[in-house]
């Protein structure tokens, strides 16, 4: 008998999730919560940077990995390499959440975790993007990139 998640993918086969498209953003935004249910345990996050950012060297872009339990209250599970206005080379990031086990001792989620780190043991069933840009003359940030999950 196969099992099906909730958008009607074999759970077996592993499925990939736009968390959000490619685009040229120039300000920072929530991207749109998707229902991955409780059937997944391990997901693969990839930052796809499409273009070297011709900014200010000042300037910067932040992607976050966000887990919420009912949708509202959002746990910080990753934060990609900042990467800087001036940056010369598109990049690919990826970051892999699968908790093996639990965690030894509580976990203050009240914040961010600092850039270039994963809580590798903090899942739920919604997940989204969440990006911030920063634009130190006020003129000309932009960033092109998307985020994709695969999941098993």
């Amino acid at each position: 008998m196969s099992i099906k998640g909730p958008r009607g993918v074999e759970l077996v086969q592993g499925e990939p999730i736009t968390l959000a498209a490619s685009a040229a953003r120039t300000a920072g935004a929530n991207g749109t919560s998707i229902f991955v249910g409780g059937e997944r345990s391990w997901f693969m996050f990839v930052l796809n940077i499409a273009n070297a950012s011709a900014t200010d060297a000042g300037d910067t872009l932040d992607v976050y990995i966000d887990f919420s339990l009912d949708d509202s209250m959002w746990i910080n599970v990753v934060h990609f390499t900042q990467r800087a206005g001036n940056a010369v080379a598109a990049n690919i990031y990826t970051a892999t959440v699968y908790p093996t086990s639990a965690s030894a001792a509580p976990v203050d989620v009240t914040s961010d975790v600092a850039a270039g780190t994963i809580r590798t043991t903090i899942l739920g069933p919604y997940v989204r993007a969440r990006w911030a840009i920063a634009d130190v003359g006020g003129d000309d940030a932009t960033h092109t990139f998307s985020v994709t999950a695969y999941t098993l």
